[in-house]
């Protein structure tokens, strides 16, 4: 953000100041349009499932069933759609608003913290973190790539590389959440992604966590998952907020 636009940015805060999206309190402007006490209501998923027909699975690994159709060898979902921070994600892609990574940001680190305490290190593997990527023309029109917020914050917490031009979406789409019937939903995807030229022949054998904001059927994940698998990856694993 340049100059002018952090004074008009620090003026409409002034004039009109934040309040927490859950229960609506202005609160400061740190906070990220989150409350402390709304935040410490949102609890994380203690659960895991398969990607392809949600029955419980260890670690969300995706199920000797579901394996022929699903290239994400395991989800991890941080906490339930029905939770308040699915209000946060609406908030960052519909709003326009990036400064919500405040609170994303604790609620992963809650949830990396519950899965080291159950034995699972995300890190383990010395794996590429790379969002789900945007059309340039939804990039530009939005002017940032809320998976890309999520992956940087996974980076961190981790220690692992985040690339974020390691998926290209070479055609834009309808907005997948614009869908209601599943089957659409993968037409609508297919074919959209590639492994970025820079990284041909990069990847073999690496794992890659693929990281989005929401996932429902998983067509998006597993549309990506193929291209990397396609080109050499060993492991695809998913990592989201929520799923729908």
């Amino acid at each position: 953000m340049n100059y002018p636009q952090q004074a008009i940015s620090i003026l409409l805060d002034m004039l009109f100041p934040p309040k927490c999206i859950n229960c609506h309190i202005i609160i400061p402007l740190k906070k990220g349009y989150i409350c402390s006490k709304c935040l410490s209501l949102i609890s994380i998923k203690k659960d895991f499932e398969c990607l392809g027909c949600r029955l419980a699975t260890p670690f969300g690994k995706t199920c000797n069933q579901c394996q022929k159709d699903f290239r994400i060898d395991n989800i991890f979902i941080v906490a339930s759609y029905r939770e308040p921070l699915v209000s946060l994600i609406k908030t960052i892609k519909y709003r326009f608003v990036e400064r919500i990574s405040i609170p994303i940001e604790q609620i992963i680190k809650k949830y990396l913290i519950w899965l080291f305490e159950h034995k699972f290190s995300l890190n383990s593997e010395n794996p590429i973190i790379s969002p789900v990527p945007l059309h340039y023309r939804r990039y530009n029109w939005r002017g940032f790539n809320q998976a890309e917020i999520i992956a940087e914050l996974l980076a961190s917490k981790i220690q692992c590389h985040m690339q974020p031009d390691l998926l290209i979406k070479k055609n834009q789409s309808k907005p997948q959440a614009d869908i209601s019937e599943h089957v659409m939903r993968y037409s609508n995807i297919n074919g959209c992604f590639s492994l970025s030229e820079e990284w041909k022949n990069k990847i073999t054998d690496r794992t890659i966590i693929l990281v989005d904001d929401v996932c429902t059927t998983g067509a998006t994940l597993n549309e990506c998952a193929q291209v990397l698998k396609k080109n050499g990856a060993k492991k695809v694993i998913g990592f989201v907020i929520a799923r729908g």
